[in-house]
């Protein structure tokens, strides 16, 4: 493998584009800081919100790196047109991105509050432990599933550092456990959807829902889970305003656009259609926090 040999501030932006597109992680988060930051907290600030944002971009970053070092013999056997295997960065450029990625990721905790830091700390042994496999490599990974949700535990933490970093003491309320249910099904369904493969598009990894449940019932299953967060995203509403019929046909109208983009994506099996699949997602998810925020203010 030949060392790429242009400027290291060119490959790094080249290596976000491809594996960390920051520009839609900070739409994808932005929304959702911020409608967890009004559940938790009655004053919202700007430096708060900033904080959180930089953290979690830190701490996915962080996420990514582990997994590109964890993955890499397979991704080498795999997935040969990625970053690492195509020599457009080493691993030691990422590790050095990575020492930096946890420095800034418990800067911003400490400049938070205590709670976000020791939560922050939690959240880095998780992810050790993770980068670790558990110590049980081959046990966890003939098990697709149990290790793709052990992993996803990482991104649950990150959610209980936002809330921390808004509010020292969590209040434990209806409101923001069913917030905190609304996040984490989304965080599962935008896992579930970019391991969702068009049929001959799987590859040879056996790495996607799609090889192991089957293109239809992949669909089925995240359509189930879309609609579950609709119906907790409406859940989350009815306890804030107790009463919307704007907000009953908003869920609905979600639901027939969902449903909608399903089909076209199974009659069709495109790029197009998938794509239109995910941004319709992801477009729905970044409106209901932005109603959660508003309304709640």
């Amino acid at each position: 493998m030949s060392r790429n040999v242009d400027p290291i501030f060119k490959r790094l932006y080249a290596y976000q584009k491809e594996r960390f597109p920051v520009g839609l992680l900070i739409i994808s988060f932005m929304p959702a800081i911020l409608s967890s930051g009004v559940i938790v907290s009655k004053t919202v600030l700007a430096s708060h919100v900033i904080l959180s944002l930089v953290a979690s971009l830190a701490y996915l970053l962080h996420i990514r790196i582990i997994d590109e070092h964890r993955d890499f013999e397979h991704d080498s056997l795999h997935h040969k047109n990625r970053a690492l295997q195509t020599g457009l960065i080493s691993k030691r450029e990422l590790s050095s991105l990575n020492y930096l990625a946890v420095a800034v990721f418990l800067i911003c905790a400490l400049l938070t509050n205590r709670t976000a830091f020791i939560v922050a700390l939690m959240a880095l042994i998780y992810s050790e432990l993770a980068r670790k496999e558990f110590f049980a490599r081959e046990k966890l990974r003939r098990r697709f599933f149990l290790y793709n949700s052990v992993n996803l535990v990482q991104m649950l933490l990150l959610q209980i550092f936002v809330y921390s970093s808004f509010a020292p003491q969590i209040p434990l309320t209806s409101l923001v456990l069913a917030h905190f249910l609304f996040t984490a099904i989304g965080t599962l369904v935008f896992e579930f959807i970019r391991k969702l493969k068009i049929p001959g598009q799987d590859g040879t990894g056996a790495d996607t829902y799609t090889w192991h449940l089957g293109f239809k019932k992949s669909l089925q299953i995240y359509l189930f889970l879309a609609l579950i967060n609709v119906v907790l995203f409406y859940g989350v509403g009815l306890i804030i305003l107790r009463c919307s019929y704007s907000l009953a046909i908003l869920a609905l109208s979600a639901i027939f656009l969902l449903i909608v983009t399903v089909l076209n994506h199974w009659k069709k099996k495109s790029k197009e259609s998938d794509q239109i699949m995910q941004a319709t997602f992801l477009l729905l998810y970044v409106l209901f926090n932005l109603i959660i925020y508003y309304v709640s203010r």
